[in-house]
């Protein structure tokens, strides 16, 4: 009885074997197309001709768009785009929320730029009116890429959203009025530039050493901290929904 135990068990041990065997095997097949994979990638690239390159249709230059939704969108893609470290892996083989994520300053702060500009461009009747296929004439298309440079020439976050606030149909809505203070306190309390100079809130996107230049002493931006990300993406996500519902409300009156 206990020869045919130990001959099971060994029977057992050796498929177990057998089993890691054939799945190292299979991880290093797939490890070497990989690898190839890669090089392959960056040969193509690393021997494009000179005269290569992204290219329009015969006609056709590219300028600022006008419809507001797709700057809405834009903003919400850039504010989706969260640095993570570690997922959580549900039971049922699907992956759960993040561990802990956040947003770099300059993702959050060029997805509020785009979001917010999006929202600028919903007052004007003729960029609501803008859709897919549209063409703007050049003269419309250059008074308003001057009229959005103007809302803020150095990128300021609370500049814009001073120019936001005072559009009526959002000043009437709480949930939009909330989202711009909320949005400002974000910023001020995280993203407000440390930065000297004319564009603070541009220069801050860049890698960054503080000085004491009276002591001599300089130190690296190692303790930045950042608000976890999913109250960020839902509370974009949430206004969004709630902007095409007052502009559609708007329109209908």
């Amino acid at each position: 009885m206990c020869v045919k135990v130990r001959h099971v068990i060994a029977n057992e041990s050796n498929e177990d074997i057998i089993a890691e065997k054939v799945m190292d095997i299979i991880k290093a097949r797939e490890q070497s197309k990989r690898e190839s994979d890669y090089q392959q990638w960056c040969d193509r690239f690393a021997n494009l001709p000179a005269n290569s390159g992204r290219t329009l249709k015969d006609g056709f230059i590219a300028g600022v768009e006008l419809q507001p939704s797709r700057w809405i969108q834009h903003g919400l893609d850039l504010i989706g785009s969260r640095k993570a470290f570690g997922t959580i892996q549900l039971m049922d083989g699907n992956t759960g929320p993040d561990l802990r994520s956040f947003l770099p300053y300059a993702v959050f702060q060029m997805g509020a730029e785009i979001f917010l500009k999006g929202m600028w461009l919903y007052k004007h009747q003729e960029c609501r009116e803008v859709h897919a296929s549209a063409y703007v004439a050049p003269d419309r298309r250059d008074f308003f890429l001057r009229e959005m440079k103007n809302i803020s020439r150095t990128h300021d976050l609370l500049e814009i959203i001073g120019h936001v606030e005072p559009i009526e149909v959002y000043s009437k809505d709480d949930q939009i009025r909330r989202f711009l203070k909320i949005v400002a306190g974000i910023s001020k309390e995280y993203y407000l530039p440390v930065t000297q100079g004319k564009s603070p809130w541009a220069d801050e996107r860049y890698p960054k050493r503080f000085y004491d230049d009276s002591s001599k002493v300089g130190g690296a931006d190692a303790v930045q901290t950042y608000p976890e990300h999913w109250p960020i993406a839902r509370l974009f996500a949430e206004t969004s929904d709630r902007i095409e519902f007052v502009w559609r409300n708007e329109s209908s009156d």
